[in-house]
């Protein structure tokens, strides 16, 4: 028999990986055993977690209300045989300060608490910006590459700096085992995160004259990768990640908007203006995501018997049709009917006052 527990589980993810481990044949096949008790970790209250999961019926189900950086988080933990470490800050906050004490002293807490509870096995979801985005990028990077993630984008970097403290669970012969999933940039139905809202932008931005190619794999794709390592033992990180990826002039002819060109600099500093007003949402360290190469292999993965049963145009097509009727700038979003009576409502009171005067 087996204990699950899932930080993050209110999240699109988390609310996902729960209802794929209501499954029977997932349920039945964990490694360790049938599955026991799924406990649902969130900072939400408990019944506010329950409403959001879709199995909240299920008697093996027990939401418990904790935050990651609770100094009593082991207790939340106890009789836990697995752990699956979903939350983290992946939106840029004002507060970089508050960023970083979820995501990396956070998680810190996170596997110290796994450490004191005696759990066997921490299943850590990661990301393709701990590599970072570099020109001298091979594409496409497998799991021995460096871990470079860019400076100035503190998602990367929280990301970077925890896999780095983590490193020396890999070699560890006491404490639990490590799973590391590396993602490629999940996009699918729901999914609202600082690159599915670049979609929205009026136009889409290239810098430069050769834009690197994008690698988008579906959230279910990310689920199968998280139950497959809570079935099939991996000790490690494994890139998650379709087959392939997309050229940039393909992504933006799916999306069906025009482009604006950019210089580099120009970029970084109409960010840099955006985040100190608060109107703006990616640092300037996200621009390498549009310069440099960032594409992952999923060879490794693929070897252990996981398969990804989307495409990138799939998970590409199935975002852009949730994200079309949307504009954003910035914070700002607007359906484009909203937008588009907003415009004309300022060209006509421009007009009017131009007759005025």
């Amino acid at each position: 028999m087996t204990t699950v527990a899932v930080t993050g589980a209110g999240g699109l993810l988390g609310r996902a990986l729960v209802a794929a481990l209501a499954d029977p044949d997932v349920a039945l096949g964990l490694d360790g055993g049938p599955l026991s008790r799924l406990v649902a970790l969130d900072v939400l209250p408990a019944d506010a977690l329950s409403a959001r999961l879709a199995d909240a019926a299920n008697p093996m189900l027990a939401p418990v209300r904790a935050d990651v950086r609770d100094p009593d988080l082991a207790d939340a933990l106890a009789g836990v045989d697995v752990l699956v470490h979903l939350a983290f800050q992946m939106d840029p906050i004002r507060d970089v300060a508050a960023m970083r004490a979820i995501n990396v002293d956070g998680t810190a807490n996170v596997m110290a608490a796994a450490l004191a509870a005696g759990v066997r096995r921490v299943v850590y979801l990661s990301s393709v910006v701990a590599y970072g985005a570099h020109p001298d990028n091979p594409v496409p990077l497998t799991e021995d590459h460096p871990l470079r993630g860019n400076a100035g984008f503190p998602y990367a970097e929280h990301k970077r700096e925890v896999e780095a403290a983590l490193a020396p669970m890999l070699s560890a012969t006491d404490g639990p085992a490590l799973t590391v999933l590396r993602s490629a940039a999940v996009f699918g139905p729901g999914v609202q995160n600082f690159l599915s809202r670049v979609l929205e932008l009026p136009v889409l931005p290239r810098l430069g004259d050769a834009p690197p190619p994008l690698q988008f794999v579906h959230l279910d794709d990310v689920v199968g990768a998280i139950v497959h390592a809570l079935t099939t033992p991996l000790d490690g990180a494994f890139n998650v990640a379709p087959d392939g990826w997309l050229a940039y002039e393909d992504v933006r002819r799916f999306v069906g908007r025009r482009e604006v060109r950019l210089a580099p600099d120009r970029a970084r500093a109409l960010l840099a203006a955006a985040a100190r007003s608060g109107l703006g949402e990616l640092p300037p360290g996200a621009v390498e995501l549009f310069l440099h190469p960032w594409v992952l292999a999923n060879d490794r993965l693929r070897a252990t018997g996981w398969v990804p049963r989307r495409t990138n145009e799939e998970a590409l097509l199935e975002a852009v049709a949730e994200h079309a009727d949307w504009v954003a700038l910035g914070r700002l979003r607007l359906r484009r009917r909203t937008a588009a009576a907003g415009l004309l409502a300022a060209a006509g009171l421009a007009a009017a006052a131009l007759r005025r005067r």
